[in-house]
């Protein structure tokens, strides 16, 4: 099975928990205890389930993954799509790996053109034909800067992250090239989300120390 194919396998899994977490919630009867109580367990239970699933199996990455599902639907969150960005810790204004959108230089130029700072490159090499680049810009003294990915062949951008955090970045080139050094570029920014999730985990469980992936 390819990692493209796995990567989709997970995410419908994920979708799936998430709808179930979400409609046991929805069920949840308030004038009968012995119910709220069995669907509140259910929705937990399923909530872990994304948990254990997004994380590998790391138990307090799972509780923290969980934690931001039945966060966001006591919130009054019931949307799929914004359950699931709750879930991996992305910020509203990132697309999810498998909806990036390419677009011309000029489009790109008009969006993130006024962005400052140097591009520090990951290498020429990614994708079907190995020669995508995938680059973060970013000053010199700011930690986050724009992850985003170029095609010379049809001279196209695609945005990963608006604000990628550079250690998220670094561990996910270092993971990547472990992986396949010619991944495709959904697939790096599937593996940059895990990162996020690791070093969001990482954060809550650590606040005053910084944070290693």
């Amino acid at each position: 099975m390819s990692a493209t194919s796995e990567g989709t396998d997970q995410n419908r899994a994920v979708e799936r928990l998430i709808a179930l977490s979400r409609n046991a919630h929805q069920g949840v009867d308030l004038d009968d205890p012995a119910d709220y109580w069995y669907r509140l367990g259910q929705r937990n239970a399923y909530a872990h389930a994304v948990g254990l699933t997004l994380s590998n199996s790391v138990d307090d990455v799972a509780f923290t993954v969980a934690d931001r599902i039945t966060g966001a639907l006591s919130d009054g969150i019931h949307e799929l799509s914004a359950l699931t960005m709750a879930a991996s810790g992305r910020t509203p204004g990132d697309p999810t790996p498998n909806s990036l959108t390419w677009t011309g230089p000029q489009a790109f130029k008009a969006a993130y053109g006024h962005l400052p700072g140097i591009d520090r490159d990951y290498g020429m090499r990614w994708g079907e034909r190995r020669e995508q680049r995938i680059s973060l810009r970013r000053t010199a003294t700011a930690s986050e800067g724009l992850l985003y990915a170029y095609d010379p062949t049809w001279d196209e951008h695609a945005v990963i992250s608006t604000h990628a955090p550079a250690d998220a970045v670094e561990s996910t080139f270092t993971k990547a090239v472990e992986v396949d050094v010619h991944m495709t570029v959904p697939q790096f920014a599937e593996l940059f989300a895990g990162q996020l999730l690791a070093r969001s985990s990482a954060i809550e469980r650590h606040p005053s120390r910084g944070v290693e992936l």
